[in-house]
């Protein structure tokens, strides 16, 4: 397979933002602030859209990230294995595939779109698909700093693509003296009432000893913040806290949390 990008759609894979130097080297503080750009924690489908691709053994990989002056002799109009669009052809769809997060259910979002499996597809439909798709999100309270679209076309003449969305957080992992993985040490909490420390930590679904990078701060917010809904409809917590972070690469994380007023 070979990833091809377009004029309209970003490329599949982003290096993490750099936030902006200064931070405290010992302790960070995670907020509800979304900044633009970082690399996503976790995926949100079984087997996506990616993966299928991936298994096509008569394929080959390449990546190319923007088109622009660097890539002028490489023009993949000429590439036999990938002709052009002619007047009238379209792409065709092989697959939708969303991950980034591991409060969603990226199969029931990807259900309500109105292309299935071997629909013609266009530009326009992507764009409109991916605009769908950010909507939701945001109302299941993913904090994303941007939602990335790749498309992998499938050699031969059929013109098949998969389109690949990834959702892109920004959260303390993401400063450049934090990059990398972690191993989560634990959690506390503070402020919470309405929801027992066991209900969060089932909510956010991390585990002791587990490996996390950017985007883990952000996603145990969203988990929170779901879990919350049940208890308080239509009124979001304010919740923040501190990073601890330990030889060793091992982080810990203490919530600070402010529920909604009861009535």
């Amino acid at each position: 397979m070979i990833l091809q990008t377009r004029n309209n759609v970003v490329a599949l894979l982003l290096l993490a933002a750099v936030a902006p130097a200064g931070a405290p080297a010992a302790t960070a503080t995670p907020t509800n602030a979304a900044p633009a750009g970082a690399t996503a924690a976790g995926a949100a489908s079984a087997k996506t859209a990616l993966d299928a691709a991936a298994d096509d053994e008569t394929s080959t990989a390449s990546v190319r990230v923007k088109p622009g002056a660097a890539d002028a002799d490489d023009n993949d109009d000429n590439d036999p294995d990938f002709p052009p669009l002619k007047p009238g052809e379209s792409f065709h769809l092989l697959g939708f595939s969303l991950s980034g997060s591991k409060h969603i259910d990226a199969n029931a979002l990807i259900a309500t779109l109105p292309e299935r499996d071997g629909d013609p597809i266009t530009d326009a439909q992507i764009k409109a698909d991916t605009d769908r798709i950010k909507k939701a999100l945001t109302a299941r309270h993913v904090h994303f700093a941007e939602v990335t679209t790749g498309l992998v076309q499938r050699k031969g003449p059929n013109h098949g693509i998969y389109v690949i969305w990834d959702i892109q957080h920004m959260d303390t992992f993401s400063r450049l003296q934090y990059q990398g993985y972690w191993t989560f040490g634990g959690q506390t909490f503070s402020g919470n009432k309405a929801l027992t420390n066991e209900q969060l930590e089932k909510a956010i679904d991390l585990k002791p000893g587990e490996r996390i990078r950017e985007g883990a701060v952000s996603d145990a917010r969203t988990g929170m913040e779901q879990a919350y809904d049940e208890v308080f409809p239509g009124q979001t917590p304010k919740i923040g806290g501190k990073l601890k972070l330990a030889p060793g690469h091992v982080a810990t994380i203490e919530w600070r949390i402010t529920e909604p007023a009861t009535k």
